[in-house]
């Protein structure tokens, strides 16, 4: 045992590597999650949208797991848990639903990236080769909505995962910390789909830099950001103060408050205000904040007791 600022600390199990990895899973659920609802209700607008979202979603989850798989130790056994399914275990759970969702999340990317081919396409070619193209596309374009609205409920179930895989251990006081004392409903799951949501749209806007007009998701991000502030403040009143303190103090009130939602929150509302553009530094900040936050909760929940 180690001591750090006149704490106890504990020897640290999960690492880095599982922070990265639940941080990418909440970036991927959220991109696709912006891409799948814009798709399904924007009536055939914002493209580069639905196109960022949908190829951020499939290139995150898929390094995420590689991260995982190696961190495990034994690479070549993770198969097994693919394929004995436990409903009585939160990882095996979360593994097949993951597992699920990655694969829609390719198929939908690989959707968005034919149909846009096509378009392109149609814009080089003849009348007559925009028909065939057209319709030689038509029937897989078909499974393109039905995968953005299933793979909705897998995204949300891959964000909410990564906060219920801590919140598993009941042991652990700072990761099984329950909502406003409702033993009922662990606190991390909401936490972690506010963050997923609000990085994941973050990725998907720095990936669709000056397509379009982005008031509507500017102020979706302002709205995420406020509430993850009421979350998180939520949580620094329901536990103990020592876990604010200590090594990862810097992390928490520099990473994940000043940089990753204060700062951010200031400039995007005076960029509505004055209607300038600071999405790219302001998504930037979010999407820094958001993996401190993942950090900051992996390692402080194994450090005090």
């Amino acid at each position: 045992m180690d001591v750090t600022w006149g704490a106890s600390v504990n020897e640290v199990a999960w690492g880095g590597m599982i922070a990265i990895y639940l941080f990418l899973a909440g970036i991927s659920g959220g991109a696709f999650l912006t891409a799948s609802l814009t798709d399904l209700f924007s009536k055939n607008k914002f493209h580069s949208i639905i196109r960022s979202g949908a190829y951020v979603a499939p290139a995150t989850i898929i390094i995420g797991l590689l991260l995982l798989v190696v961190d495990l130790g034994r690479p070549f056994t993770f198969w097994k848990l693919l394929l004995n399914v436990n409903f009585g275990s939160v990882m095996s759970i979360g593994v097949f639903i993951i597992s699920i969702f990655s694969a829609l999340s390719v198929v939908y990317a690989y959707l968005i990236w034919s149909s846009a081919s096509v378009k392109k396409q149609a814009k080089l070619t003849s009348a007559n080769a925009e028909v065939a193209a057209a319709s030689s596309t038509q029937g897989i374009q078909a499974l393109r909505k039905p995968v953005a609205a299933v793979g909705v409920l897998f995204s949300i179930g891959t964000a909410t995962y990564t906060g219920f895989l801590l919140s598993a251990i009941t042991t652990n006081h700072f990761w099984h910390t329950s909502f406003l004392g409702i033993e009922s409903i662990p606190f991390l799951p909401i936490l972690f789909l506010v963050s997923a949501v609000s990085t994941g749209l973050a990725a998907t806007l720095i990936g669709a830099l000056n397509c379009c007009d982005v008031t509507t998701y500017k102020k979706v991000d302002i709205a995420l950001i406020i509430l993850e502030i009421v979350l998180l403040s939520i949580l620094y009143l329901s536990v103990k103060p020592i876990f604010f303190t200590g090594s990862m103090a810097s992390l928490f009130w520099l990473g994940v408050v000043a940089v990753g939602l204060i700062i951010p929150l200031i400039l995007s509302v005076y960029s509505l205000i004055k209607h300038h553009n600071f999405v790219a530094p302001v998504c930037t900040m979010v999407v820094i904040g958001g993996l401190c936050l993942r950090y900051f909760v992996v390692y402080t929940g194994q450090m005090f007791k």
